[in-house]
């Protein structure tokens, strides 16, 4: 019970965080302080041979050395330290951001205190903190930030502190300036966290809404594949019944019946063909949505598949006269992932640009091993893709006009089912295409070795 009160506040009070934004934002601030640091160096070296100002530039290089150790402890942490919690890591942030708060009001009583403007760097840290932060905590590090700059005053005024000069103007010892200057700074850091807190406020309510609307359309794609899947099942078998009914009146009595007839009865029979392979997609568009990469896979065989395919797509490609063409660049290559899958990518992909590619043409089909990824590109000389509609090729039921007026037949889900299977194993699908001239598509799947 008290794990999921947290993880339920963590995500109503950090919509816009997780561990890894968190470590992100610590690596981040640590490469920001390696350059700090130096830059902070590189500037007593000009204070001090250009400049010639009177401080204590010995105890400034202690403080950045310890600054510096304390830094590579932070990047040895981050480094090693994986497996933490996320308010762990929150809370790392925080000590992080409170010992660079003490650390700058250390550079700055050394550096001139109140006569130099570095402590607008203070402002740093209120804003960092007002972009992790919820809720009135940031007002925390802002009042922490007042009083340091308040007690570094008084401190340096009431001469607790000694005073290092470096301009000579006393402004430490003239209490109305540095009333002034207190009173603008706190204005500054409060007005500051003000607004940041005001801008977080609208990006987190506006994130809450993105969720929820994300939510909803899940939820709303989930039922349109739910209906899917009921209407397939439901019109599978009647549509099988009508088209065998068809074909079995074409094959006994279609000499008893006039041409018309068995034009029309042929017609027939075509369009339940059609309509139970846009059936047999919607099923598969449905199963490819719930794929997820935890299901167990089985080690195959790219090369066995690829012969397969090529074998079952080379009887149409050998009908229409088109050189179909492989080219491996491995020998034997096993992979872990669903056979199914492959065999549905290779064969869709390569299934297109046959009939797509007019007679006489060529479909080429190359495997690729490139490191620790598997590219298939298959290529044709086909009628190519318009620019207008490469967009939206992948879009369910989208189909180009051109590819309407050479093949009639086609669903448009071919490609969307392709995209889902190839983007569940981590991949990726892409293509290029001049009109008339043809098309390459191109599939990066990452190799799995378990």
């Amino acid at each position: 019970m008290l794990l999921k009160n947290i993880i339920k506040a963590k995500g109503e009070l950090f919509p816009f965080l997780d561990i890894n934004i968190l470590q992100d934002r610590l690596g981040w601030s640590i490469k920001l302080r390696w350059l700090a640091i130096a830059g902070y160096f590189m500037a007593t070296l000009v204070a001090k041979y250009l400049m010639e100002f009177k401080i204590p530039y010995h105890l400034i290089w202690l403080t950045l050395c310890i600054l510096l150790i304390i830094n590579i402890f932070y990047f040895l942490v981050q480094k090693f330290l994986k497996n933490i919690s996320f308010f762990t890591e929150l809370f790392i942030l925080s000590v992080h951001i409170f010992v660079d708060l003490v650390f700058l009001s250390l550079l700055l009583h050394f550096s001139g205190g109140v006569e130099n403007p570095i402590y607008l760097f203070y402002l740093f840290h209120v804003v960092l903190s007002s972009i992790v932060f919820p809720r009135s905590y940031p007002y925390l590090f802002s009042t922490l930030v007042v009083i340091l700059f308040a007690l570094l005053l008084f401190a340096e005024y009431s001469g607790i502190l000694p005073h290092y000069s470096i301009f000579g103007a006393h402004l430490h010892l003239n209490l109305s300036a540095i009333g002034l200057t207190l009173f603008v700074f706190a204005i500054t850091v409060y007005v500051t966290t003000y607004i940041c807190l005001g801008f977080m406020k609208i990006f987190r309510e506006s994130k809450q809404v993105i969720d929820k609307q994300n939510l909803e359309l899940q939820k709303a794609n989930q039922q349109r594949m739910q209906f899917f899947r009921y209407a397939s099942h439901e019109l599978k078998s009647p549509i099988v019944a009508i088209k065998t009914t068809i074909d079995s009146v074409l094959a006994n009595f279609g000499k008893e019946i006039n041409p018309a007839g068995v034009d029309l009865l042929q017609r027939a029979s075509n369009r339940a063909e059609q309509m139970l392979s846009i059936i047999k997609d919607l099923l598969e568009l449905s199963k490819a949505q719930q794929r997820t990469l935890n299901k167990t896979t089985e080690v195959i065989n790219v090369n066995r598949v690829l012969d397969e395919v090529i074998a079952q797509e080379g009887v149409l490609a050998a009908e229409k006269r088109i050189n179909l063409i492989l080219d491996v660049n491995f020998d034997s290559l096993t992979v872990h992932m669903h056979k199914d899958d492959l065999e549905k990518i290779l064969r869709n992909l390569v299934n297109n640009a046959i009939r797509y590619t007019s007679e006489e043409g060529s479909v080429t089909v190359k495997a690729i091993k490139d490191k620790n990824q598997l590219i298939f590109q298959i290529s044709d000389t086909g009628i190519g893709i318009e620019e207008k509609d490469i967009d939206h090729i992948f879009n369910e039921f989208y189909r180009a006009e051109n590819a309407k007026n050479m093949v009639g037949m086609g669903t448009g889900l071919g490609l969307s089912l392709v995209k889902q299977i190839v983007e569940s194993y981590g991949g990726k699908i892409e293509v290029k295409s001049k009109l008339n001239k043809g098309s390459t598509f191109t599939v990066y799947l990452p190799l799995r070795t378990h």
